[in-house]
């Protein structure tokens, strides 16, 4: 057995999806655009993975802006599309 210690903290610190800000930024905007939606924080946290999980990372280093992005019509497609979803199947429901 080695010694040696592989230490994947130091080497995957800068390791950043840049979808994910992209994303939380137009949500941000989706939801001052469509306040009466319903949104809770429960809401919001489900949209915002369904969300995510439409799109394909873009991963890179923190500081050094990707080569590619999605566009502001892709990320609030992605959005739009995880509102309906979780508007006719939602994944938590709150007791009133």
């Amino acid at each position: 057995m080695s010694n040696r210690i592989i230490r994947i903290n130091e080497w995957t610190k800068n390791i950043v999806n840049f979808v994910e800000e992209d994303l939380r930024t137009q949500l941000r905007e989706v939801i001052k655009d469509n306040p009466g939606w319903g949104w809770n924080q429960i809401s919001i946290q489900d949209v915002y993975a369904y969300a995510m999980n439409q799109l394909a990372p873009i991963y890179g280093e923190k500081d050094i802006p990707p080569k590619i992005k999605y566009s502001e019509g892709e990320l609030r497609s992605a959005i739009s599309v995880a509102m309906k979803k979780i508007n006719e199947n939602p994944i938590h429901r709150l007791e009133d």
